[in-house]
């Protein structure tokens, strides 16, 4: 069978949204599956791609450079003041009464990234302008030549679902059609609501013409399908498949650990490898736990950060007043980020109290590791049901109340009364490996493969429109 992959993600190592496209590429392929891959040009040196030449074959959009100096100049300005808005709502702070219309006009083409046609490839490189309409024609052209007759495109950028589209207007029933939602269109958290609007027709059309929906949780699929039902669109609740995120077997085989945690006492590490959103997920509620320690206990734990906000949680400790307990890498490289997580001693995953079903790939990175892991958000009732069968995971709450079981933790973890396993085993819980296994790509990538298997013998490539 010839699978063809449609993303924007999957060959830079750095952003954790790659994880899942690379996960299925491997996964489609080690069952015997033809896979191609369709993407954008890389920009990046080879250490920072993933080795993807088991493809049978690999085509790349049609784009324009924009040059680094150029890019960062807007991309700066909108991410200030994004950071400024959110931090201000969670303040209870109105964004009508505090900042100027001028602002709120930036944060808007800030938000329009998530749908242009520019892509960000990395933090060190320049983006790309997707040129639409010579993309669309190679596209067509390449599955016609190699007779691809399965699909998969992967949101975001949505741009992703508007060439899926678009192709499989252009083929009908000879093209079968999976829509993958990586992550939410429409009700999406970190999409400026008028914007949010704007998708909803690409959603519509995305959900009615694809001969499958694939989306990351249970949740997520009953809100969409709730969704298309107030907008009066009938569609078929076993259109929709469950496909989590999940992790490779071999992606913590790392045998050297972090150069950058040399030195020094060895105290209790907690890190956090990722993303920070000022007011949704963000580190307060850990922050005031390590400020209520006393110093002898601040004294024997360690907080180590990687990520691109280097500077706003730089502002966080400033604030908190906890230079003696945190450690800010700022970015760094996915190997080096994967050693710093194998060399910890408990790994943090921030979520928001919106969340529903929202499981990112940052947890199976984690999860891939064995490290105990330490949840702050506890809302979301599909993650937290599915984290508690895998096992290994402590949930909190956000706010105060969070605050005062961290700090139970940590100086239950600190005590000399037990071994690491014992207390590991305590707060955290056992490792079920029978249930991490249904999170392993080769598995999950299985699942997937049968579901197209089971709707080509029923009926051939149909489905969609």
């Amino acid at each position: 069978m010839r699978i063809a992959i449609l993303a924007f993600y999957g060959r830079q190592k750095r952003p954790v949204a790659s994880n899942r496209i690379y996960g299925l590429l491997r996964g489609l392929s080690s069952l015997g599956a033809d896979v191609y891959f369709l993407t954008v040009p890389t920009l990046l040196p080879p250490e920072e791609c993933f080795d993807i030449s088991f493809c049978k074959g690999i085509v790349e959009f049609s784009t324009l450079y924009i040059p680094e100096s150029i890019y960062e100049v807007g991309r700066g300005i909108m991410y200030k003041v994004v950071l400024r808005n959110l931090a201000m709502e969670a303040s209870g702070v109105t964004s009508k009464k505090k900042i100027p219309w001028f602002y709120d006009f930036l944060q808007n083409l800030w938000h329009l990234r998530y749908a242009s046609p520019i892509f960000r490839e990395n933090l060190n490189v320049g983006g790309q302008v997707v040129l639409r309409f010579p993309t669309k024609r190679k596209l067509l052209r390449y599955i016609l030549e190699n007779d691809i007759r399965v699909l998969i495109t992967s949101h975001g950028p949505p741009m992703s679902h508007e060439l899926g589209l678009y192709l499989k207007k252009k083929l009908g029933k000879r093209l079968y059609w999976i829509a993958d939602f990586r992550d939410p269109m429409v009700s999406n958290d970190y999409l400026f609501v008028g914007y949010s609007k704007k998708l909803a027709k690409l959603q519509r059309e995305t959900i009615t013409f694809a001969d499958i929906v694939t989306m990351v949780s249970h949740s997520m699929i009953r809100d969409t399908l709730e969704f298309v039902r107030k907008i009066g669109l009938s569609v078929d609740a076993n259109k929709f498949f469950c496909l989590y995120n999940g992790f490779l077997e071999d992606f913590q085989d790392l045998q050297q650990l972090s150069s950058l945690l040399v030195g020094g006492e060895r105290k209790l590490r907690i890190s956090y490898t990722g993303t920070i959103y000022p007011g949704k997920r963000d580190l307060s509620t850990l922050f005031q736990a390590l400020g209520i320690l006393s110093s002898e206990e601040a004294e024997r734990v360690e907080f180590v950060y990687t990520g691109n906000q280097g500077d706003f949680v730089r502002h966080m400790v400033e604030k908190y007043r906890l230079h003696s307990v945190c450690r800010v890498l700022g970015s760094v490289a996915k190997e080096e980020a994967l050693r710093i997580q194998k060399d910890s001693d408990v790994l943090l995953l921030l979520k928001s109290d919106s969340d529903r079903g929202v499981f990112t790939g940052k947890y199976f990175e984690y999860l891939s590791s064995g490290k105990p892991i330490l949840v702050v958000g506890d809302r979301d009732d599909e993650f937290n049901d599915v984290a508690r069968r895998v096992g290994r995971v402590k949930i909190v709450p956000n706010g105060l109340r969070g605050v005062y079981e961290i700090v139970e933790v940590l100086r239950f973890l600190l005590k000399d009364s037990a071994s690491w396993e014992e207390k590991v085993r305590a707060v955290f819980g056992d490792r079920r490996n029978d249930e991490v296994y249904r999170f392993n790509w080769n598995y999950l990538s299985k699942c997937l493969y049968e579901r197209i298997v089971q709707d080509f013998e029923v009926g051939g490539i149909c489905g969609g429109r």
